[in-house]
């Protein structure tokens, strides 16, 4: 097997974006900084994200309930076989038996990124059915549990889940941090009024998107210079239509995404300008454990941040002197944003770049 091979890398999904944050800008561009072939197979987007050392392999279309994707693991199975990479990093459960599969004929490492307990988020979210979320659910959970003893090494996106799954054996956490040069490309410093409300991200009841309209809503009334930007893609049409009622008639909120997928590019731009970042999340077993994403996007900009999630959450906001914790009093949270001076004394492992080490170190193992 030559060289080449031996460092060529696929990374596989099904619903994220082929390129995805964490799939395109951190760990496929950390391997093809090393040297490594990186290809990334995922749902097709509409912007055109290109990147040295990296080939995107966009899937045909298809609905989340459907026939059609129940054929999107065998294409994916029928990719690997003609890239032959050494190394396969899937984060979506269905693709665990293919990819098995596929290893235990071609001997190649499989590498199990866990974005989310994947369990939960079906089970306690209305992305699917009612009547098919606890069916799913189990089947998800048990094909992991069988599937596990084939996969070669775990990635954990958050610290707790390393207590929530119990079938994963040695994991790396990697959490979703924002690398420094992408941090140092979009400025700490251009940021507008405390006035200027933001909230970008997935647009989903468990994310908090209408405590942040209702927020909102309720600092407009105490002083009428409160905008919000709501930024993000619903992947529930029926999500959207009610962001929609919601903010019907209301000139001081708008929606940027809502069907459509919005480039990581244009919700770090809205980061970049805004002036107060939105995190508040309703209490989920779904999202419990989480740190999101966008809170390290906001730190990492030096984004002023009203946070309602969890301790972690909240302890990394306090540390860093990055904003306040909502308590539900609007007045304070008025108060707070306008008179208080943000030092933001972030630590270099708030960024991407202090995982990389422990993420190639294990990729090569």
């Amino acid at each position: 097997m030559s060289n080449e091979i031996k460092r060529r890398v696929l990374l596989a999904s099904v619903l994220k974006p082929v390129d995805e944050t964490r799939m395109f800008e951190k760990i496929g561009a950390t391997l093809a900084e090393e040297g490594y072939e990186v290809f990334i197979i995922g749902y097709p987007s509409n912007n055109q994200a290109v990147a040295r050392g990296i080939t995107i392999l966009p899937l045909p279309g298809f609905n989340r309930i459907s026939f059609k994707r129940l054929l999107i693991p065998w294409i994916i199975f029928r990719k690997i076989n003609q890239i032959k990479p050494e190394t396969v990093i899937i984060n979506t459960p269905e693709l665990l038996f293919i990819t098995v599969l596929n290893a235990l004929l071609y001997r190649r490492k499989v590498v199990y990124d866990l974005l989310e307990n994947y369990y939960r988020t079906i089970r306690f979210t209305n992305t699917y059915p009612r009547l098919m979320r606890t069916f799913l659910a189990s089947i998800v959970r048990f094909t992991e549990v069988i599937f596990s003893r084939f996969v070669n090494q775990f990635l954990l996106a958050e610290k707790g889940y390393a207590a929530e799954l119990k079938f994963v054996r040695q994991p790396l956490i990697v959490e979703n941090k924002l690398p420094r040069k992408i941090a140092e490309q979009y400025g700490t410093s251009k940021h507008g009024p405390r006035y200027n409300l933001l909230f970008s991200g997935t647009l989903a009841p468990t994310t908090g998107v209408f405590e942040a309209i209702q927020l909102a809503k309720n600092l407009h009334k105490f002083d009428a210079q409160y905008t919000l930007t709501i930024i993000g893609y619903a992947a529930l049409p029926e999500v959207e239509q009610r962001i929609l009622l919601e903010i019907d008639g209301l000139d001081f909120i708008k929606l940027i995404g809502g069907n459509k997928l919005v480039a990581h590019s244009k919700i770090l731009e809205a980061v970049s300008r805004a002036g107060t970042g939105i995190i508040i999340y309703p209490s989920n077993p779904a999202t419990e454990s989480s740190i999101p994403t966008k809170l390290y996007e906001y730190l990492a900009l030096h984004l002023p941040i009203v946070i309602s999630h969890n301790e972690p959450s909240h302890e990394l906001v306090n540390n860093y002197h990055a904003g306040v914790v909502f308590n539900r009093d609007v007045a304070a949270i008025h108060q707070a944003l306008n008179s208080d001076t943000f030092t933001f004394d972030c630590e270099d492992s708030i960024y991407w770049d202090s995982q990389t080490g422990a993420l190639l170190a294990a990729l090569k193992r």
